[in-house]
Formats: structure tokens, sequence, C-alpha cells
């Protein structure tokens, strides 16, 4: 017979299991995220390498148990066709989803000799079996200084971009401006969407709030005088009426054209 009194002995290793599995989780999601790190690592050294090079002042690499961040300070980007530069960068991936990257930029950020300050923009990069799934970028409260020295201020900034499904290397993009603000001018939105090509062109539509407005706003920015605006709205009214208030946005050899309008030179 059992006696009730008894104490009932329990081996250690019994004692010890919820520790060591414990352990052992601990010590596996330890591999996985080093080992991811280092995936992350070589994903961005072959973008580097391939696609973009990105010169930091310093980098650092951080983020464990599970987010893989990364900081670049003082970046900086230049191409045949692009300097750009900012305060910092900073990336930031799910250790359980590295096809997934968000971060942010601080800026003031420069480009081309246009300067924006503000908070960080925002934006995330997913990819779905090696290809670009969906780029997002959120921008708010930005001052947007131009070459000429008009300073353009945006309330809210957003744009989207993903792949054309009849055309895998298209790239559908959306991107919608709101409170805009040049001195005493104001617009209320404007919208801009479309298709650019791998070749880099343009096939793209815009839609202010206001269509006089983003005429007084293209005049601005561009400084253009009087009478070429005046001559530039004998042709943009007709060409409103008849393409459903929608004129095209379109980048060619190195200028930007709102419709038949030139604004600026890239």
């Amino acid at each position: 017979m059992t006696d009730p009194l008894a104490v009932k002995r329990i081996s250690p290793l019994k004692m010890m299991s919820p520790l060591i599995v414990f352990l052992l989780i601990a010590a596996a999601w330890s591999g996985w995220w080093f080992y991811a790190r280092g995936e992350a690592q070589k994903r961005l050294a072959a973008f580097e390498a391939n696609t973009l090079a990105l010169n930091c002042a310093s980098r650092d690499w951080g983020g464990f148990p599970f987010r893989i961040n990364v900081g670049c300070l003082s970046p900086r980007i230049e191409t045949g066709k692009v300097t750009a530069s900012a305060d910092k960068l900073r990336l930031i991936i799910q250790a359980w989803n590295p096809e997934h990257v968000i971060g942010a930029v601080f800026g003031p950020v420069t480009v081309n000799g246009i300067q924006v300050s503000g908070d960080a923009i925002r934006f995330s990069h997913r990819v779905s079996d090696g290809k670009l799934a969906l780029a997002s970028l959120l921008a708010e409260n930005q001052t947007v200084v131009l070459p000429g020295g008009n300073s353009v201020t945006i309330a809210t900034a957003e744009a989207h971009a993903r792949p054309e499904p009849a055309s895998p290397g298209n790239l559908m993009v959306i991107a919608t401006l709101k409170q805009l603000a040049l001195e005493e001018l104001r617009l209320d939105s404007f919208t801009v969407d479309g298709t650019i090509k791998p070749d880099g062109s343009f096939e793209l539509m815009s839609e202010p709030s206001d269509y006089l407005d983003a005429i007084w706003f293209a005049q601005r920015i561009a400084n253009l005088g009087d009478a070429e605006m005046n001559a530039a709205q004998e042709i943009i009214h007709p060409l409103l009426k008849a393409n459903d208030n929608k004129l095209p946005v379109q980048l060619k050899d190195g200028t930007w054209y709102w419709g038949p309008l030139e604004i600026t030179r890239h």
C-alpha cells in the first residue's frame, strides 16, 4: 500500500526539462537570427554591387532577437543622373520575414540640389519570389526648397508602386500630395498615377484638385513669366476639356512636361 505521507521523488532531469527546452529554443533562434543577418548582409552587398552603391560614414547592425536593424549614418548615393544625401538611414527587417523591409530616412534630404526637410520619410519594400511586390512611401510635414530658391510645403506625400500584371517589367504607380503651399498659393491635392517602364520612361496622368491653382504653382516653381503662362493657359484650357480634365505628366529628354507645358529640367 502506498504511503500518502511519503515524499515523491522527482529526478533532477525532469525538474530541469523546462529550462533545457527553453535554452534549446533560445539557442536555435539565436542561430537563426545570426544566419538571417548574414543573409541580409549578403543581399544588401549584392544590391549595392549590381544596382546602387550606398556610401555611409558608418554602419551598424543590430536588432537581436526579433529584428535585424541596419543603421547608415550620413548616407550618400551617386549615379550618373542622381546625387542624393541625408542625415541618417535606418532599415528594419523582421527576422522571421526577411522579404519585407521597412525603413526611414532622416533629413534634411538633398536630391540633385533639391532639399527636403521635415518628419522622417518612412518607406516599405516587400518582395515575393525575388521580385518587387509592393513599395510604399509616406512623408509628412515636408518643406521642399528648389534650386531656384522657391520653397514648397507639403502636409502629406504618399506613393505606391507595384508590378503591372499584364507587363511585369512595368511598374504601376500612384502618388498623392496633399495641402501644398507656395508663398500665398494653396493647392488641396495633386494626384499622379500611371506606369514607369524599365527604360525609365513615364506614362502618367495628373489630377490636381484645381487646375488653375496648379498652373500658378507651375509658374512659380519654373519661374515662368506672365506672358508664357497666359500663352500656356490658352493651350491648356482647350486640352483639359478634350481630355476629361486630365493632362499627362511626362519626363522627356531630361525635361518635365505637364501636357505641352515645360515645367523644369531634370
